[in-house]
């Protein structure tokens, strides 16, 4: 909830949520859309910044993309490390 915040407060988004495909296949923590630049922000969080894996990420966000299409979608990793 805290990075879904932060990205509310910068005013980049119009749309801040999670997503996940049925049955809880490839959940994605944050997905971040703005509808008028048509940019994306696709993020994981986890607790230890090692065990972020961006190739991971864009290989579950594969059905994502295809609805973002028109979009530049950019990949992050947040964890602890970020809330300092």
């Amino acid at each position: 909830m805290w990075f879904r915040s932060q990205l509310a407060a910068t005013g980049e988004y119009n749309i801040i949520g999670s997503y996940w495909e049925s049955g809880n296949k490839n959940e994605i923590d944050l997905v971040a859309v703005n509808d008028l630049s048509k940019t994306a922000l696709i993020a994981e969080i986890k607790r230890n910044p090692d065990t972020l894996r961006l190739s991971q990420l864009k290989t579950k966000a594969q059905r994502l993309e295809q609805q973002l299409k028109a979009y530049d979608i950019q990949y992050r990793g947040f964890s602890l490390a970020d809330l300092l």
